[in-house]
């Protein structure tokens, strides 16, 4: 009896592996809108290349990756987990948009599917003023996890499009998880799989004005936590999309400081704070750990650097 447990145990545990690294989602951030003008796709966001070849690890032989595919911060090459496969390829042949700090305000759509299977149908005469079109597939998260948007500062005597994301990247923007009366741990994005709400965001009011990197990403958070006297583990996912803007400051505004920020890949790989989930409850979204807080370093609100946790106050059934 002892052993059939133990087969048990050990076929659920596979079991549940299975399940964690089989849920890949993926999708690309391609467009851009300003004010509620939806930008032509990929216009300012840089492209990426797919299928690319990543670098060889020891526990797979998932090399090859399509335009889609997650990528995995701390294994794959540095530059695709801040901006997205061979992004520096394509960095020149994107235009750089003008953005007004504190006064613009800015959205972005996703897609599932790959260029190759692009149609006018999915990008226009969206309804409800959504960047994409595609209700059955194209337009919905396969996965919960933030959504967060970074911004990197160019260095001086660079232009954004020589500037590959190496120095530091501060957060300023996240869609995260809330406690819903009819669901205890609801991604916003997510969504429970139906379809994400649309959001806006602008860029604080007090950044220098200069070129930046904005970029943008929904990561898949690992899991990891003690099951039966066995560690269980599951490595995150990223899927970044790195827009090339030019913040222009308002009159009234003469603003130099920039706060220091976190470094990527290096301060977001297996191991980072909150890259992992640290329960399977949360993993499966029945709870919100206590003392949770999102992933990407502190949130820059354009006065102070706050940390960056979900808001706990119940919100009514069926969101907000």
């Amino acid at each position: 009896m002892a052993t059939m447990g133990f087969r048990r145990l050990a076929y659920g545990i596979a079991g549940l592996l299975a399940m964690i690294h089989a849920s890949h989602g993926h999708y690309t951030f391609v467009r851009l809108a300003i004010n509620d003008e939806w930008l032509p796709t990929m216009q300012y966001i840089r492209n990426k290349t797919g299928p690319y070849l990543e670098l060889p690890r020891n526990d797979t032989n998932y090399y090859w990756r399509g335009w889609n595919a997650p990528t995995y911060a701390g294994t794959d090459r540095p530059e695709s987990s801040r901006c997205g496969r061979d992004n520096m390829v394509w960095a020149a042949q994107t235009d750089v948009l003008k953005v007004r700090a504190g006064e613009d305000k800015l959205e972005f759509a996703m897609q599932r599917w790959e260029p190759v299977n692009w149609n006018a149908n999915q990008f226009e005469n969206c309804p409800d003023g959504y960047g994409t079109c595609d209700l059955d597939y194209g337009m919905t998260f396969n996965h919960h996890g933030p959504l967060m948007v970074h911004l990197s500062p160019v260095p001086q005597g660079k232009d954004v499009r020589e500037y590959d994301g190496s120095s530091d990247w501060v957060k300023i923007f996240t869609v995260g998880v809330e406690l819903r009366e009819d669901d205890p741990a609801h991604w916003i994005m997510y969504n429970r799989g139906g379809l994400p709400p649309r959001f806006s965001f602008k860029i604080p009011a007090t950044t220098p004005p200069g070129q930046y990197l904005m970029r943008m990403d929904a990561i898949y958070i690992g899991f990891q936590d003690v099951i039966a006297g066995n560690l269980i583990t599951s490595e995150a996912q990223l899927y970044p999309s790195c827009a090339q803007i030019e913040v222009v400051a308002p009159d009234d505004t003469n603003s130099t400081y920039f706060p220091k920020g976190i470094r990527i890949p290096e301060d977001i790989v297996e191991g980072s704070p909150e890259m992992q989930l640290g329960s399977l409850e949360m993993y499966r979204q029945t709870t919100i750990d206590p003392g949770y807080y999102y992933p990407g370093g502190k949130l820059w609100d354009g006065e102070k650097m706050v940390q960056d946790r979900p808001d706990l106050t119940v919100k009514p059934a069926g969101g907000r």
